[in-house]
């Protein structure tokens, strides 16, 4: 049975009749847990589109709520696919693309003698991104030699991520092979250059000229107060706060290119494009624009007028006109109301993680496992008598890393990512102070300056306190050593290039990554999320605890956890109707 001619989409419960008549019990299986993925839809209202399907389960999109590991998310979703695409004739008609004669395959012959690693040993996995490349121009007849990013780029849409950054590599890989004989004549003139950033293309069209006054509009408005004596301003705004107030112009500006029959006049500078016409215009091309290139959700379009406004007022113009054409905006005010509470991911990762006993203790040992995970990495290459391999060091210096950020967070404070990373262990001003001789435990201390909020941190770290200081004296012994320039860097967390601290996007892949494999998949910032709200199941209406733990404004606390709050009143409400009854149990 195959559907490779059907005129209408096939369904998921197509699949599912396929794999059974295939007596393939494997694929039967993983296409019949789909439903999971889909908000338990039915089979038969779920469309057999890869598209849609990858874009659901994307590769790194393992939930402990549908899966037990992350293996065995990947295990279904491969499944799943392969199902798809047996059942509908993609996996023959690809097959048959992979065995064509033609100038792909003259190429992959000509570089398979030279696909080889550092060792000199054959490395044939070398030319697996260069083979899906293959596929894709065979598949829409387009030869080695007429390849561009260009012509990529085109295809963008319809590529999930995983697959856009192996066709990357594969590009890269062929730029190294150049010099190979007989290569050349295969490839157009010139190396790839690599691909622009999906959001550089989203906001490309703004203007070189409005880009400029951009930067200078935000440079006015993040300024706080001159100092005459220094000739410089002092205190402004974070650089995370400069780079979104530069993003939301942008975006708006970039937003009216992107609509029909708008042209964009930007004779009268940014000011002229700043008006209630355009600012209308934007929003609709927001609200009307939920699938293509340039979506933002409600809360982030909220969020980037309130940073247009600022920059409008601290630049000597009104926003009030625009802000009362928008005020009845039904795309913004649901930005509003999603912006005054946690976000939907936030609150997921925090509802999964108080409904299961077993992921609260994997979540506050978190540190611990994560040290033994390493250290056994360590004793690995000791038993063994050998080297580790830099493969094997990367990763034991990852996991080290998130244990020691672990620790700092639930023995300590749940500070936030940067404010961990820019922790200093010597030099003039560090703020993370070692146990001594006569103090037997660490301290780290942060001044109002580098709080969000504005308010200083001050937290012990007890030894015997569930290994906290334990842990992160471990790090420092066996771990930081790891970083090329540990000794020199005055940072708790050192940089793998120079001497400044660990940078926060290199930390988040790290982080996002292991705590997958680790059976928790969030991001740093989850981490504090989840710890506030375990607090508050435990406490119900002890704000001032959350307040002391998060060192967050009230409004702000009981803004982001009342459903929270309000969850554990409810379970202690059904308790005392249980009482009632005069039953115990």
């Amino acid at each position: 049975m195959s559907f490779h001619t059907t005129i209408t989409t096939p369904t998921m419960q197509d699949i599912h009749d396929w794999a059974i008549a295939q007596n393939n019990k494997d694929y039967a299986n993983a296409v019949k847990r789909t439903s999971d993925h889909f908000d338990q839809l039915p089979l038969t209202q779920i469309p057999a589109d890869l598209t849609v399907i990858k874009r659901v389960m994307p590769l790194h999109g393992f939930d402990p709520r549908l899966a037990k590991s992350e293996n065995a998310y990947k295990a279904r979703r491969r499944k799943i696919i392969a199902a798809v695409e047996g059942a509908t004739g993609e996996l023959a008609e690809a097959i048959e693309r992979r065995k064509r004669a033609d100038q792909w395959a003259d190429l992959l012959e000509i570089l398979l003698p030279h696909a080889i690693n550092k060792d000199g040993e054959a490395a044939p996995h070398m030319l697996v991104p260069i083979r899906k490349l293959a596929n894709l121009g065979r598949q829409y007849q387009t030869p080695p030699d007429q390849m561009n990013q260009e012509w990529l780029k085109k295809l963008r849409p319809t590529l999930d991520s995983n697959h856009w950054q192996a066709l990357q590599r594969a590009l890269k890989t062929l730029n190294g092979f150049r010099e190979v004989e007989g290569v050349k004549d295969f490839l157009p003139q010139g190396p790839f250059p690599p691909a622009q950033a999906l959001r550089f293309q989203v906001t490309q069209r703004v203007p070189e000229c409005i880009a400029e006054e951009i930067d200078q509009w935000v440079q006015v408005a993040t300024q706080a107060s001159y100092d005459p004596v220094e000739q410089r301003y002092e205190d402004s705004c974070s650089a995370s706060n400069i780079a979104y107030k530069r993003s939301a112009l942008r975006k708006f500006v970039s937003a009216l290119h992107f609509t029909e029959n708008h042209t964009l006049d930007t004779s009268q500078g940014l000011q002229g494009l700043l008006t209630p016409e355009n600012a209308i215009i934007a929003v609709r091309f927001w609200t009307s624009n939920q699938t293509g290139v340039g979506i933002i959700s409600a809360r982030t379009a909220h969020d980037y007028l309130k940073s247009i406004y600022v920059v409008l007022a601290r630049n000597g113009h009104d926003p009030s006109v625009i802000k009362c054409q928008l005020t009845a905006n039904r795309f913004l005010k649901e930005g509003k109301t999603n912006g005054s509470e946690m976000s939907t991911s936030a609150r997921k990762f925090c509802e999964t993680l108080l409904g299961s006993t077993t992921l609260i203790m994997k979540f506050l040992s978190m540190h611990t496992q994560m040290r033994n995970q390493a250290q056994e990495m360590l004793d690995l290459g000791t038993e063994e008598d050998r080297s580790l391999t830099e493969m094997e060091r990367r990763k034991i210096r990852q996991i080290g890393t998130i244990a020691a950020f672990c620790a700092i967070e639930t023995r300590g404070a749940p500070i936030r990512v940067r404010n961990a990373l820019s922790l200093r262990i010597r030099g003039k001003g560090h703020n993370f102070h070692l146990p001594t001789k006569m103090t037997d435990h660490a301290v780290f201390e942060l001044p109002s300056s580098e709080v969000k909020n504005q308010k200083p941190i001050w937290a012990p770290i007890e030894r015997n306190n569930l290994n906290g200081l334990e842990v992160i004296e471990w790090y420092l012994e066996k771990i930081r050593p790891m970083f090329p320039n540990a000794d020199e860097s005055e940072y708790l967390f050192p940089s793998i290039e120079g001497l400044d601290e660990l940078s926060y996007k290199t930390f988040l892949t790290w982080f996002k990554r292991h705590s997958r494999a680790y059976g928790l998949p969030m991001t740093p910032h989850k981490f504090r999320h989840g710890l506030a709200s375990l607090l508050l199941q435990r406490n119900p209406g002890r704000w001032d605890l959350l307040e002391r733990l998060l060192d967050d404004a009230p409004n702000t606390v009981r803004r982001n956890y009342a459903w929270v709050n309000d969850r554990a009143k409810r379970v202690e409400v059904q308790k005392f109707i249980l009482n009632l009854s005069g039953f115990k149990g």
